[in-house]
């Protein structure tokens, strides 16, 4: 190695970020290109601005950035998506139930159509921090499609936000909803026609299947 650089001999050998803290997507060797090209095309493939608050911020300019930024979401998620057939043999519909703290819970279940036996169930958990989106946005809709067609009952539930449009509402509100739907699903076992209930989610509903993995 040249003098001229920072990294240690150790830090070079870890991967991504850890290694380079100054790496990028687009500088990602193990990134797939493809990904890369449509995440460029947001100008999400490079380090994003600082945003202008931290965790000292008033909770209210806080609060008020995520509903900002939210709809871009929203926005990128509808192009992503776009051009992917839609999904058959998929049987949707909702139910609403009434959460421990009394207020109502949607979920939303997706199963194959005529399905036969006792599959196993997903009750899926959806990302965004914990503080924004919702389990009705598209990637989340085609992901309950995607296991179902797959042989799978799939329960999404649409818990309480920190923030943004399901917002606002402080912990421990969402993972008492995520609790309650799981709670009505394992109740419900032989209505829905399941056998074996797994607990899934991506990034803050990763966090909250973890935690509900612990309250339980």
């Amino acid at each position: 190695m040249s003098g001229e650089s920072d990294l240690s001999g150790e830090q070079l050998l870890l991967p991504g970020r850890l290694g380079d803290p100054t790496r990028v997507l687009k500088t990602e060797p193990r990134a797939d290109p493809r990904m890369v090209a449509a995440m460029a095309e947001l100008g999400f493939d490079v380090a994003p601005e600082p945003i202008p608050v931290t965790a000292e911020s008033p909770i209210e300019e806080i609060r008020e950035l995520i509903a900002m930024i939210e709809p871009s979401y929203n926005d990128a998620f509808k192009m992503w998506f776009a051009d992917l057939p839609p999904i058959d043999n998929v049987e949707r519909h909702t139910e609403v139930i009434t959460g421990a703290d009394g207020n109502d819970i949607k979920l939303y279940i997706h199963r194959p159509r005529n399905a036969s036996g006792s599959p196993s169930c997903v009750y899926h958990v959806h990302g965004g921090g914990m503080v924004l989106l919702a389990a009705t946005d598209t990637p989340y809709v085609r992901w309950r499609d995607e296991l179902a067609a797959a042989g799978m009952v799939v329960v999404g539930v649409e818990f309480r936000n920190g923030a943004g449009k399901l917002g606002n509402h402080p912990f421990p509100a969402g993972l008492n909803d995520c609790m309650s739907g799981l709670q009505w699903t394992f109740d419900n076992k032989a209505e829905l026609g399941i056998s074996k209930i797994v607990v899934s989610g991506e990034s803050g509903g990763g966090n909250l299947s973890l935690a509900m993995t612990i309250r339980a």
